[in-house]
C-alpha cells in the first residue's frame, strides 16, 4: 500500500511542484499589492483601511497630507527655549554652579520619505 503512494507521489512530483511554485509566486506578487492598496490606496492618499479608521474622504485626507509635509519641510522659525524664563550659563557659572557639557551635538532630524507622511 505505502508503496503505491510512493509511485503517485513520483509520478506527479511536476504537478505538486507547480501548484506549489504557482502559490508560492501568487502570494508575493498580488498580496503585496493587495497590502500596498489597502494601506497607501490608489492615488497615495490613505487606502481602504485608513479610510475605515477615519472616515475622511480622499480630499480631507490630501489635505491633511499636505500640511503634515509642509510642516516636515519648512524650517521652524521658533526655538524650544522660548517661551521660558532661562537662567544663562554664564549666570550660573557667576554663581559657582558647574554646567556639564554636552555629551553630544544634536543634529537636525531628518524628514522622512513623503510615502510614510
Amino acid at each position: 500500500m505505502s508503496s503505491i503512494w510512493i509511485q503517485n507521489l513520483k509520478e506527479s512530483k511536476n504537478v505538486i511542484g507547480f501548484i506549489a511554485g504557482l502559490t508560492l509566486l501568487s502570494t508575493t506578487i498580488i498580496k503585496g499589492h493587495i497590502r500596498d492598496n489597502e494601506v497607501f490606496g490608489a492615488d497615495g492618499n490613505g487606502g481602504h483601511m485608513l479610510k475605515i479608521v477615519t472616515d475622511l474622504t480622499d480630499e480631507e485626507m490630501a489635505k491633511l497630507k499636505f500640511t503634515k509635509r509642509l510642516h516636515w519641510h519648512l524650517p521652524t522659525l521658533h526655538k524650544y527655549s522660548e517661551g521660558r524664563d532661562l537662567i544663562s550659563d554664564q549666570e550660573l557659572s557667576d554663581r559657582g554652579i558647574e554646567i556639564p557639557q554636552e555629551k553630544y551635538i544634536e543634529y537636525n532630524k531628518r524628514p522622512p520619505h513623503d510615502k510614510y507622511l
